[in-house]
């Protein structure tokens, strides 16, 4: 008996796998000089992708958009991000990498690229070309769409409740 049960369809199929990919760049990352997040490298990605609106970077980067604007002001003390205003509109701040955001970017594809390509090495070329196109074609589905709001906490059992066995 296989150790795990065989996904029955492309859904799930993500959905076991994107969290193993998930743990694995969180872990890689946390390994960087200095340290990213995952919603830091995704930002900084989006950012380099010329995604200059904090509602598309909340999106790009996976995060809230009270919490982007948390990520920017980070990016900012760290040096690597810069907001100017666009010509278009003074009240509106575009973003944009500074050079050590563009090297910060560069290391830690590279460090992901490194770590990650052994896990695929395995694939024929066809399939890992066929791999990526999908992945790509998947992405600005993931990155274009805010992911679902967090359902509320649970609320602790009370005296009226009873406890789960």
């Amino acid at each position: 008996m296989p150790p795990h049960p065989r996904p029955r369809n492309t859904a799930e199929t993500l959905a076991a796998v994107a969290p193993l990919v998930t743990r694995w760049m969180e872990r890689v990352l946390a390994g960087a000089d200095p340290p990213l997040t995952l919603g830091q490298y995704l930002g900084l990605r989006a950012i380099a992708a010329g995604v200059d609106s904090a509602a598309d970077l909340a999106r790009a980067a996976g995060v809230s958009e009270s919490a982007v604007s948390q990520l920017v002001a980070g990016f900012e003390r760290a040096g690597t991000v810069e907001r100017t205003s666009a010509s278009d509109d003074r009240r509106r701040r575009r973003l944009a990498l500074t050079p050590d955001g563009e090297r910060l970017l560069r290391s830690a594809q590279r460090l992901v690229g490194a770590r990650l390509e052994p896990l695929v090495a395995s694939l024929a070329p066809p399939d890992a070309d066929a791999l990526a196109a999908l992945l790509r074609r998947i992405e600005p589905a993931l990155a274009g769409t805010a992911p679902p709001r967090r359902p509320p906490p649970p609320h602790p059992p009370g005296p009226h409740r009873p406890p789960h066995p």
